[in-house]
């Protein structure tokens, strides 16, 4: 297993997922692919008013990087591999999309992603990231509550 997927949003399980996937790596000599993924943002503040395309392309890189960096710092002297995901174009969109793009365009050998912890109407309505990802993905995908 060379490389392992690590999708972070910076909630408790995914950083509970990062710290798993540290584990893991130091055990197979893996490196770990961190990447933070927003959903397009068209409003911002209590008046709203449009962003340029620019403008949520800064927020949207914002949030990424201060999402990356909070994991950055709990992977801080782990001695690993790691590679940071800031393309524009796979931080910004679906997140279940983009992590299955992830996976196949890094040949990546396993994800580890917290669980988002739906309450059970919202998690039958749109579902979860994590449960897309299982589902659809072609590589084993570890789930951390």
């Amino acid at each position: 297993m060379e490389k392992i997927l690590v999708p972070i949003d910076g909630s408790d399980n995914s950083l509970k997922a990062l710290k798993y996937a540290e584990d893991m790596a130091k055990k197979f000599d893996s490196q770990i692919i961190l990447v933070n993924i927003q959903k397009p943002v068209f409003y911002e503040g209590l008046d709203p008013e449009p962003l340029s395309k620019d403008k949520e392309t800064e927020t949207i890189q914002e949030k990424a990087n201060d999402v990356i960096n909070e994991g950055l710092r709990v992977l801080e002297g782990s001695g690993l591999s790691i590679k940071v995901e800031f393309d524009p174009d796979i931080i910004l969109g679906d997140p279940a999309e983009q992590i299955l793009f992830l996976i196949d365009r890094e040949d990546v050998g396993l994800v580890v992603m917290g669980s988002q912890g739906l309450s059970p109407l919202r998690r039958y309505f749109v579902g979860s990231v994590s449960s897309k990802v299982m589902q659809h993905s072609p590589k084993p995908v570890l789930i951390i509550k």
